[in-house]
């Protein structure tokens, strides 16, 4: 989506997000992700100690070996053994352990999400042109066709190219009968090649693919909400629209919202655009979101009579076609035709005799897809020119940074998650893992000392301490992070077979670098917390010992 929406007025507007709100949500989301890891860690506590029993069989194994071989896995069956001698505590450890590298790999991977989200990103760049002093972003009308003309008189190797037909083919989007396009055509027809070194016939085919383009990578936003009743709103009478070209979603220009194949599936992908065929037919068709019409009570091939809520007196009769599936980013909201609306605002001026007071403000977004960077910030410096798109004023950037603009606000959270919550959350495993081998080392301080009569060397039995705790870090850490990193696909992955979805779990994926950083931070907070308790094992003194014992 985008940040104007949250600001938009009316009933259908998403909530205001203050700062107390914001740490409400977090600490409910908090609850409920340390309940859930915990109850991971039990039930991968079999897998851990089965994972236990398969290292010690190993080592039993090669304990016949010839030295040094036979002789360190005897000394490394040890370990097990203390780890198998208080399995409440080793099991303790573990939950706590798995539990907080958890939390600490759920907190990386939302930093490093939003991170990615909102980065500047290379190739094809999707542009957003809004108003720039106010929210919500309202403009003329008229800065659609403005911005059209702006394009048309960049150099023909900056303004947005036509997908190729292997292109649309590969993204399931449907081909264009009365235009085929090659990659051959956009080679030669998109560079900055002079007009006059073309001949009549070339020229009228770059003018014919610059203005598909054109049609192809633009879409214009109008948000309207409506109501059912006017006299009594309610949360299921009231819906939100984005007002558009269906041409939009069949170009792929709504894939930042979710309808793209990848997400919906191929048989739900192809049953859009199907829809959207039914839509160009008649503007007053409409698609709901599934969840939204069972809110309402609504069904396909319904017909209902919407009262705007943001456009005074203007009324909607409406044929609901189509549902975007349950779960999706687009489940609670509609989509209706931009032309409807206009033709709507005309009625108002015919009935009433003067302009609809919003007339003029009706257009919130125009998104373009730009071929890449440098044409980006060729178009940026255009519309910033004095005198173009002022009145009102607009500017133009790209959809990460309209998002980052729009988490503004909450960047001390997001500082504080990464710079305070995840280095104390590390201390705590070092803590806890140090508190634990502590434990264990008092309570074997005479077997120690009688290791040591035994010819044990203190590297030795530090060694031991030390691989006491790598071995719950490391198998901690890397059944937590695995966990963490395929939960959201399983989920996903089971909501899509029994035909239910979360819009969430289809587009947040943990980055593949946990699988690796949970065990090596296992191993690190391992290290770390047992060098003391194992430092304090290795200087053991046998006479105080035995002197403490008689």
């Amino acid at each position: 989506m985008t940040p104007d929406m949250a600001a938009m007025g009316g009933t259908s507007a998403a909530p205001d997000l203050s700062l107390l709100q914001v740490a409400v949500y977090a600490f409910l989301g908090l609850v409920v992700v340390i309940m859930l890891l915990v109850m991971l860690a039990v039930a991968s506590l079999p897998v851990f100690f089965a994972g236990l029993s398969l290292l010690d069989v190993g080592l039993k194994a090669t304990s016949n070996f010839p030295d040094p071989i036979g002789k360190t896995s005897k000394i490394g069956g040890l370990v097990f053994r203390s780890l198998r001698r208080n399995l409440l505590r080793t099991a303790l450890t573990y939950v706590a352990l798995f539990v907080l590298t958890g939390m600490l790999t759920f907190i990386y991977g939302m930093v490093s999400f939003l991170g990615d989200f909102t980065a500047d990103k290379d190739g094809a760049q999707m542009v957003i042109l809004t108003e720039k002093f106010s929210i919500p972003s309202q403009m003329k009308p008229g800065y659609a066709d403005q911005l059209r003309n702006v394009l048309l008189d960049m150099p023909k190797g900056s303004i947005p190219r036509p997908m190729t037909d292997a292109e649309r083919t590969k993204l399931s989007l449907p081909l264009r009968p009365e235009l085929s396009v090659s990659q051959e055509d956009i080679t030669k027809y998109f560079n900055d090649k002079p007009d006059k070194d073309f001949s009549a016939q070339d020229k009228s085919r770059r003018q014919q693919l610059v203005n598909a383009s054109l049609k192809e990578n633009m879409m214009t936003w109008s948000f309207v909400g409506g109501t059912l009743d006017i006299a009594k709103i309610t949360k299921e009478n009231s819906l939100f629209f984005f007002a558009l070209d269906p041409d939009a979603i069949r170009n792929g220009m709504m894939s930042e919202q979710g309808l793209k194949e990848e997400e919906l599936g191929k048989d739900q992908w192809a049953e859009l655009m199907r829809v959207m065929e039914i839509v160009k037919e008649d503007k007053r068709c409409v698609v709901i979101g599934d969840d939204k019409l069972k809110l309402m009570n609504k069904k396909v091939g319904d017909e209902i009579k919407i009262t705007s809520t943001n456009y005074k007196d203007v009324e909607f009769e409406m044929k609901i076609v189509g549902a975007f599936p349950s779960g999706t980013r687009l489940s609670t909201s509609a989509c209706m035709r931009y032309d409807y609306l206009l033709s709507k605002l005309d009625e108002y001026l015919i009935k009433k005799g003067t302009a609809h007071p919003v007339y003029d403000k009706c257009l919130n977004l125009v998104w373009v897809r730009m071929p890449d960077k440098p044409s980006f910030e060729a178009l940026s410096g255009i519309v910033n020119q004095p005198g173009k798109f002022s009145a009102p004023a607009a500017k133009i950037e790209t959809f990460s940074a309209a998002v980052g603009s729009f988490l503004e606000p909450y960047k001390d959270i997001f500082w504080g998650l990464k710079f305070i919550v995840m280095p104390a959350i590390v201390g705590i495993m070092c803590l806890v893992i140090g508190i634990t081998i502590t434990i264990g080392v008092r309570e074997r301080w005479t077997e120690m000392a009688v290791m040591k009569v035994l010819g044990f060397q203190p590297w030795q039995i530090m060694g031991m301490i030390i691989s006491e705790a790598m071995l719950i870090g490391v198998f901690s850490g890397l059944l937590s992070t695995w966990s963490v990193f395929f939960l959201p696909k399983a989920i996903s992955w089971f909501t899509r077979t029994v035909g239910v979805k979360f819009a969430f779990f289809d587009n947040f994926n943990m980055p593949p670098i946990i699988l690796l950083g949970g065990p090596l931070l296992g191993l690190f907070v391992a290290m770390i917390g047992a060098a003391l308790p194992s430092w304090n094992a290795r200087k053991v003194k046998v006479s105080e010992v035995f002197a403490q014992v008689a």
